[in-house]
């Protein structure tokens, strides 16, 4: 794709029908008529307009800030999702490292234009998105060549897609290939993920000379607890691979109630390990996601598009199995 040429401040001045310093003022919320307000936001979005932050901070010697966004609207509570904070620690650590700064917020991403007004106001040079976003916001800051990388997610509509995330088919194969390597033949599989998950599952189950159809139970997010008791009367496998740590723990306390002993009667593996993990009993085996690591990954793939390195790139970070006493 041709790379546009940058728009001027000069430019948008020009266009809103107002002073360069008028345009300084609205971009950096400095405040300015309402009416001053509406054309420069107006012209910036015609113009589709990118302040330089990079070049300003080397004028001020103040650093670039990153923003981290987390949407509203998702149908979970990503604010109390406990894989944020090792994410974020990762993040931190890494943008000090490299002279940068941080700023979260949380917004409604449905709203482009209050996003974009965001972004300007702020001063953001790029933005670490921590959770899905909708396709055609994507669309919008990559037409308006602002810089981001996904966080644990990736949008499959774009070839192209600028992403950090736990390899989700190794994740899988550590846990069915653990179960199956204990002796465990009769495994059923929980997913709300990815297809990727529910097709490797099939390939080494397959491979195995295993059962393999009919056992995936392909959810979502939201699943009731109600839901999952259902699920385990109808279909009580020998071993299961949860990848939802609360499917994992209704599993534990459905067997507790009964009677069924973990893992002489039912194995279970949970996709993510958390230290919380160990105050459970029995304590739970897990394939945890190196969450710190993906942050810092992220931070520094950011920085470098950033900093004028226009190669788009995917990474995936390979999951470790953490054996307790659930297999």
């Amino acid at each position: 794709m041709k790379e546009e040429k940058a728009v001027s401040i000069w430019e948008v001045a020009k266009k809103a029908g107002v002073s360069k310093s008028t345009v300084s003022r609205v971009l950096n919320g400095y405040g300015a008529s309402e009416k001053s307000q509406e054309k420069v936001w107006k012209a910036v979005e015609e113009l589709r307009y990118r302040p330089n932050r990079s070049a300003r901070s080397l004028r001020n010697n103040t650093k670039n800030l990153l923003g981290i966004l987390i949407p509203t609207e998702l149908p979970y509570d990503t604010i109390a999702d406990p894989v944020n904070p090792s994410k974020l620690k990762g993040v931190v650590n890494k943008i000090k490292e490299l002279n940068y700064d941080v700023l979260i917020f949380i917004e409604d991403t449905s709203d482009f234009q209050r996003l974009h007004e965001i972004i300007m106001e702020k001063g953001l040079s790029g933005l670490l998105l921590f959770s899905p976003i909708s396709s055609e916001i994507l669309k919008s800051l990559r037409e308006y060549q602002i810089p981001y990388v996904a966080v644990n997610w990736e949008d499959s509509t774009y070839i192209q897609h600028s992403y950090v995330k736990t390899d989700l088919a190794k994740a899988t194969q550590l846990g069915i290939e653990h179960l199956i390597s204990q002796g465990y033949t009769d495994i059923g599989l929980i997913n709300w993920e990815s297809p990727i998950i529910e097709t490797t599952f099939n390939e080494i189950m397959k491979k195995a000379r295993l059962p393999w159809k009919g056992r995936v139970w392909n959810t979502s997010i939201n699943m009731s607890d109600e839901a999952i008791w259902k699920y385990l009367d109808q279909r009580c496998h020998r071993a299961y691979f949860s990848f939802s740590y609360s499917a994992s723990f209704q599993i534990m306390k459905y067997c507790k109630q009964k009677g069924l002993r973990m893992p002489q009667d039912v194995a279970l593996i949970s996709y993510e390990f958390f230290p919380f993990y160990d105050l459970h009993y029995p304590r739970l085996t897990g394939v945890r996601q190196q969450l710190e690591l993906m942050g810092e990954m992220a931070a520094e793939q950011l920085v470098k598009m950033i900093e004028g390195n226009k190669e788009i790139t995917g990474q995936l970070i390979s999951p470790q199995l953490i054996i307790r006493e659930t297999t």
